[in-house]
């Protein structure tokens, strides 16, 4: 699921090939498969991090820029990172939290690609500011995904296995017998990647 929500959020818009693209939760897992997606196709990435870990982790997903979202100034580090341009576009984990930076950072006809907004569950729009830069903000769930885009996606998911070349970040491995202890840790929300049971 985090593999096919990834690609729908970086396949969906279009072409990506020479895009600059801003990946926020690029650490966490759909984030992850995102800035592998994307640069793998050729778009200049910039992912967000907030400890040396993580930033590893994006560069080694193919981030060429790092940020750190918790920047007294966001959208400045990232306009920075982009050589002082805006980039063509957003994917987000974190929509109503992120949405005045984004706007603020994306060029005049960019996208939005969303997947949660947790934080502020009901964020109100900033209509004008989207509509002067003619911004288009897709809302991506896989259970809604056309049968053409699930098609797509497992098929280059299947391809990039067979090949080696997805990453997976694997937080921790638990036995079966310690499902209680894994389900607890996934809950408490402070894992990145994935927690993996043995079978």
């Amino acid at each position: 699921i985090p593999a096919m929500t990834a690609h729908r959020c970086v396949f969906a818009g279009g072409e990506i090939s020479e895009q600059t693209v801003l990946v926020t939760g690029a650490a966490g897992r759909v984030g992850h498969y995102a800035v592998q997606w994307a640069s793998r196709e050729g778009a200049r990435v910039i992912a967000t991090a907030s400890n040396e870990d993580d930033e590893l982790a994006c560069r080694d997903a193919g981030a060429k820029r790092v940020v750190n979202h918790r920047d007294d100034d966001f959208a400045s580090a990232v306009l920075h990172a982009n050589d002082g341009q805006p980039v063509d576009r957003v994917i987000d984990l974190e929509f109503g939290m992120n949405l005045d930076t984004s706007v603020e950072v994306l060029r005049t006809g960019g996208t939005i690609a969303t997947y949660g907004s947790a934080r502020v569950p009901e964020p109100v729009l900033p209509f004008y500011k989207l509509m002067y830069k003619d911004l288009t903000v897709r809302f991506v769930i896989v259970y809604s995904m056309p049968e053409s885009a699930k098609d797509h996606a497992v098929a280059d998911i299947q391809r990039a296995l067979r090949k080696g070349r997805l990453q997976h970040r694997i937080a921790k491995t638990f036995a079966l017998e310690d499902i209680a202890e894994a389900n607890d840790l996934v809950a408490a929300g402070e894992v990145r990647g994935a927690v993996i049971l043995e079978l």
